[in-house]
């Protein structure tokens, strides 16, 4: 029996498809469990619910391959896959656009204090001269890595403003008249935005940190949609404490797993963020309904070739 393991959501449309292939569709438990053989699993479909790491992945012998929804692959254990003939796929076009949305969004609503405003008048409060805003277009952004999200938020910047400064270590000849291609010391010496792009890796774990934040010319907002762990959460912190970051807008935070319990202890960081000029979102800048229409129609497209 063909069976795939379904850990994430799905368009009907890639539900279909499955079912026109002769697979049968299993969904496992909070653990990663369920009443199936994992020696008739062919196929994995996750977003990030599942860590596919070698322990788990011998697991499944006949497991022939992996569908990722979303950009980045940490979460999966590529060498092994390579070593045992495993395909592995990942979708980040289809969640360009609703990251970059997103990123705009909380930027603007930072810079015009929406947020706040709407918090305060909900409360009561008809607060106008500390809610001024502030407009981007006399901003220059600052974007590392130039991937499909990065260059999708890039894009849209260009109706905002005309000072955008792109930094990608692995790519190059990709400046145009409203982009400007750069090193990184020239985008930390004029940028007033900082937005990070980039996939987890031990290289990029905490890039942005207390060193990326001294070495900034001037007092900053930091945009991270990408993953927590690429933003030191106590180098955020004190910068913010310190006025070096003037604003945050993070959709992803280092400790999502247990963010129940944190929000419990008083004490605790992330508590201590939520008192600051600061836009918190539940990691869902790429998980917009379309998006999940558009990632299921990237990976059906791949599975066929």
């Amino acid at each position: 029996m063909n069976q795939v393991l379904l850990a994430a959501n799905i368009s009907t449309a890639f539900r279909n498809f499955l079912e026109e292939k002769h697979f049968e569709i299993v969904v496992p438990d909070a653990n990663g469990n369920g009443p199936w053989s994992k020696h008739d699993i062919m196929g994995i479909i996750t977003s990030n619910k599942l860590i596919l790491d070698a322990d788990a992945l011998q697991k499944f012998p006949n497991l022939k391959w992996i569908a990722r929804l979303g950009s980045g692959m940490e979460i999966i254990d590529t060498a092994y896959c390579d070593a045992h003939q495993i395909k592995y796929y990942s979708s980040p076009a289809g969640i360009a656009n609703s990251v970059a949305e997103h990123a705009m969004g909380m930027l603007l609503s930072l810079l015009h204090n929406i947020h706040t405003s709407n918090n305060e008048i909900q409360n009561g409060q008809w607060i106008r001269e500390p809610n001024r805003g502030m407009e981007l277009e006399n901003f220059t952004v600052g974007i590392i890595g130039y991937g499909h999200t990065g260059a999708c938020f890039a894009q849209k910047l260009c109706a905002f403003t005309e000072s955008i400064l792109v930094y990608d270590k692995y790519k190059s000849q990709f400046g145009n008249d409203s982009i400007q291609e750069c090193d990184l010391e020239t985008l930390q010496k004029h940028a007033d935005i900082i937005s990070f792009h980039v996939p987890l890796n031990a290289e990029t774990k905490h890039y942005y940190n207390e060193d990326f934040s001294l070495k900034m010319n001037k007092n900053h907002i930091l945009i991270n949609t990408s993953r927590g762990a690429v933003a030191d959460t106590v180098a955020i912190l004190e910068g913010l404490q310190s006025g070096k970051i003037i604003g945050a807008c993070l959709d992803v935070l280092e400790e999502e797993k247990s963010i129940h319990q944190l929000f419990q202890n008083e004490n605790h960081i992330i508590k201590q963020l939520l008192k600051q000029h600061v836009i918190l979102t539940p990691h869902i800048a790429g998980y917009s309904h379309n998006a999940i229409e558009k990632m299921s129609e990237e990976l059906m497209q791949q599975l066929i070739s």
